[in-house]
């Protein structure tokens, strides 16, 4: 008979409650429970949840079919027995549109999470390796206030959606109707929650990273595009040293990004077509109704209704949130490999050079595997110039 194997959730439950946080392990449980009860992290870690080994319990697989008969059932009422909630023509099939995008990309979000739901735990493995070797030159995360932000945030995000649907409930909607919508904005908040989180663990640790260059190398804070102050001896093995682990820890965090765009680069990508059809749907709506007030066809206070507002607000920061971070994380691998290059170029040590060349091949290989992804191509991009 086949020994029953441990899981891990009893060090999850320790670490959650564990004050300070070590490290990444002691924060991942809160995410781990977001991702699981929304059917997007249907995993169990074994015993020893730092080695990386997960197994599928029967819990899983319940909360993943759960989940996705909720979303196969809102996308066939919305479909085909959705109730007309609003006035507007064009609320009321851009409302339609955008939440038959949201619904369609939770189902094949949730699918592939499923298929490739082991992969999870090799993402926060992965951030863990980068912690530690970051760690090794002397930077050091406070974890405690990592997980403090994203506690906050979390709670406002769903705060706000929350909110979202009372005034929803407010306008005395049928019961369906508020499910419909509420869930779909939960899937949204979800999604965003989710998405962020990735963008924000690959961009934190390359702004770490190329805080500990400047420090290791003696650069003013402030050093930016002009690196040409930066010199390296030859003669001085530590600093080569120091650069060849700069460089890992580079391939690392890019590995990192790759990771991330292979285990949520759907939901990244459904958050972003979501948001800006949203956008424009409340958009285009405001503008012809604006101007229907404007000529006293309409009431101010039937057109900018609470619940409309609202939801354009969402939508909007959702585009906002990733535009800044898709650019501060390009800006972040620029100038990583803005400095590697001119450390590189300010030695003639043979190995640096021939690491260098490897770095570069790999970088290109990745880039044209992984040219659909939409995080782990702008590390990859960084490493080939």
């Amino acid at each position: 008979m086949k020994p029953t194997q441990r899981t891990g959730n009893p060090e999850l439950f320790e670490s959650l409650l564990r004050f300070p946080k070590r490290d990444v392990f002691d924060c991942v449980p809160l995410h781990y429970l977001i991702l699981k009860a929304s059917g997007m992290g249907c995993i169990t870690p074994k015993a020893g949840v730092r080695n990386g080994s997960t197994m599928t319990t029967v819990l899983d697989v319940v909360l993943f079919v759960a989940n996705l008969l909720l979303a196969v059932s809102m996308i066939v009422y919305g479909t085909f027995f959705a109730e007309r909630h609003v006035q507007s023509s064009i609320m009321f099939i851009g409302t339609k549109l955008i939440n038959f995008t949201c619904y369609a990309s939770t189902i094949y979000g949730l699918i592939s999470c499923f298929i490739n739901r082991h992969e999870i735990w090799k993402f926060y493995n992965e951030a863990h390796t980068v912690d530690g070797m970051l760690g090794s030159l002397g930077d050091r995360t406070n974890f405690t206030r990592s997980f403090a932000l994203f506690v906050a945030y979390y709670g406002v995000a769903m705060g706000f959606c929350f909110l979202l649907i009372g005034v929803l409930y407010r306008k005395t909607v049928s019961w369906m109707v508020l499910l419909h919508l509420g869930y779909s904005y939960y899937c949204l908040v979800t999604f965003h929650i989710v998405s962020l989180t990735c963008l924000d663990v690959v961009w934190v640790r390359n702004v770490r990273l190329n805080r500990v260059f400047r420090k290791q190398f003696s650069l003013e804070a402030g050093v930016g595009d002009d690196t040409t102050a930066l010199s390296i001896p030859n003669d001085d093995p530590k600093q080569m040293v120091v650069l060849r682990q700069i460089m890992q820890i580079f391939d690392q965090i890019a590995d990192l990004a790759d990771k991330a765009s292979f285990y949520y680069g759907i939901q990244v990508r459904a958050w972003i077509m979501v948001s800006v059809a949203g956008s424009f749907v409340y958009l285009l709506f405001f503008t012809f109704a604006f101007t229907l007030v404007i000529r006293s066809v309409l009431p101010f206070e039937s057109v900018f209704d609470a619940g409309q507002i609202l939801s354009y607000l969402l939508f909007s920061y959702n585009v906002f949130v990733v535009a800044a971070f898709g650019n501060a994380l390009k800006q972040q691998g620029k100038l990583t490999a803005q400095l590697i290059d001119k450390a590189i170029n300010s030695t003639n040590n043979a190995e640096i050079i021939e690491m260098d060349c490897v770095d570069k091949e790999s970088g290109h290989a990745e880039l044209e595997l992984n040219q659909d992804h939409t995080i782990g191509a702008e590390l990859d991009e960084q490493q080939e110039e």
